[in-house]
């Protein structure tokens, strides 16, 4: 078997290990954030640009998923139309302003934001801007890279700076986790664990709101028989929020 199959998956799963050990606090301290949100009656939402907006995509309108969370995002801050379409917009500050035209993001609500390195101009702006409506935010981002450079926003502020809670993605500097050789390093790990995180996030709130007795509405998989009908009532019952 070739060397990287071997060590990537060793890096995988010690990555895994590693985040769920060092976010275990955070995770229940997000989920009773957000559940306290949906309790007073406030909207959660999900933020992200490039590869990072799959996280939020990996928890919104799936099998297993809650059904009342809504992602900020938008064509352009993902890679469907231009590699490096979304690079740019992430780094476009003002980017912000046609958020703030699309998405309502009021006091109280909380919002899943997904940054990597936690440098980028639109995120920090956007956040801000969140902040200072009353939102909540909970960062999913690397401590280890986003620490060692330095914000591309003008307030100099990083992604975890902002957060109420702070999730580790544990991925390293520069995010791939395998030599290749001296030139070429391999294997990402981000998004890997940034929706393992955000999955264990979701699940844990969910039963933190059945516990309280709050409804929480989760979707079934539309390939098992019935669960068209049963998704329908949800989708009807929960539109997208702008």
């Amino acid at each position: 078997i070739m060397e990287f199959f071997k060590t990537y998956h060793e890096v995988v799963m010690k990555a895994m290990e590693n985040a769920t050990k060092t976010n275990e606090d955070a995770i229940e301290k997000g989920a009773k954030l957000m559940a306290d949100a949906v309790q007073n009656g406030h909207t959660l939402y999900t933020f992200g640009t490039g590869h990072s907006h799959m996280i939020g995509q990996d928890v919104y309108a799936r099998a297993g998923g809650y059904a009342k969370i809504y992602p900020i995002i938008e064509i352009e801050m993902t890679l469907a139309t231009h590699p490096t379409k979304s690079t740019h917009v992430e780094r476009t500050a003002a980017y912000a302003d046609v958020l703030d035209v699309l998405y309502h993001i009021e006091d109280g609500d909380v919002i899943i934001a997904t940054s990597n390195s936690g440098r980028n101009p639109l995120v920090i702006e956007y956040m801000m801007r969140a902040k200072a409506k009353g939102a909540k935010i909970i960062a999913i981002t690397s401590l280890s890279h986003s620490k060692t450079i330095k914000s591309r926003h003008e307030s100099g502020k990083r992604l975890f700076e902002l957060a109420d809670v702070v999730l580790d993605n544990v991925a390293p500097y520069g995010d791939a986790g395998v030599d290749i050789d001296k030139e070429t390093r391999m294997g990402p790990i981000s998004t890997l664990t940034g929706c393992y995180l955000a999955q264990l996030l979701m699940g844990c709130f969910v039963e933190d709101l059945k516990q309280r007795g709050v409804d929480a509405p989760v979707f079934k998989s539309s390939n098992m028989d019935g669960a068209d009908a049963y998704n329908q009532k949800l989708f009807d019952a929960y539109v997208i929020k702008k």
